[in-house]
């Protein structure tokens, strides 16, 4: 997957969690049981079970750790015939993110919660995927790297002045270091200003000097 489009900027477009999440995710519905919950999350070893409607609206979560804690309750609100279903088991509302916001928005959202796993849903609430912890740590590593790249591309452009063998970028949970020498102050003040308006970007630690 590419975070950017070889422009001078990173495109915010890829910064959505569509372009991250997987675009298949296992779900139950309210009434599904104890037996077939424990199969599906095993066969998917996803962590999590969207709890959906019929028409597809997400109304919660049931966890493995759920799950677990289930085998050691007792009967008392259980059905008659003892079974345990998702709607008893199931966190709601459950904690979702949209498809078309962003991965700095989820991230936010799985900080919030202590979360490992949101589903994705669509501008109905309808479920349109997974997005894990691991897929969003890859898609902020990245997002580190698009940046990088885009800084370093603004630096050499021609009208940076930036001596070349001079550039240091270095960009870690979008803070970027931009160090380097260029022939005037204006051409300094002049690439860092152009490198702060990068979408995505958290802060600039300017490190750049100048011949004049």
């Amino acid at each position: 997957m590419t975070p950017h489009t070889g422009t001078d900027r990173p495109d915010p477009a890829a910064r959505q969690v569509r372009n991250w999440m997987s675009p298949s995710a296992v779900a139950v519905t309210t009434d599904t049981d104890f037996g077939t919950m424990i199969a599906a999350l095993t066969a998917t070893q996803r962590g999590i079970l969207p709890v959906v409607q019929v028409g597809g609206e997400v109304v919660g979560v049931v966890a493995a750790s759920d799950l677990l804690r289930a085998f050691s309750r007792d009967e008392e609100g259980r059905s008659e015939d003892g079974t345990i279903t998702a709607e008893e088991l199931m966190t709601e509302p459950a904690v979702t993110v949209r498809q078309d916001q962003t991965i700095d928005d989820a991230a936010g959202f799985l900080r919030a919660d202590g979360l490992h796993h949101l589903p994705v849903v669509d501008a109905t609430g309808r479920l349109v995927g997974l997005l894990s912890l691991v897929q969003l740590l890859e898609a902020l590593k990245q997002d580190d790297d698009a940046l990088s790249d885009a800084a370093v591309r603004l630096a050499l452009a021609a009208d940076s002045g930036v001596a070349p063998n001079s550039l240091r970028v270095r960009c870690e949970r979008g803070r970027l270091t931009l160090a380097g020498r260029t022939a005037t102050r204006a051409q300094a003040a002049g690439l860092a200003a152009r490198v702060a308006e990068l979408p995505g970007l958290v802060k600039l630690v300017d490190r750049l000097h100048w011949a004049d």
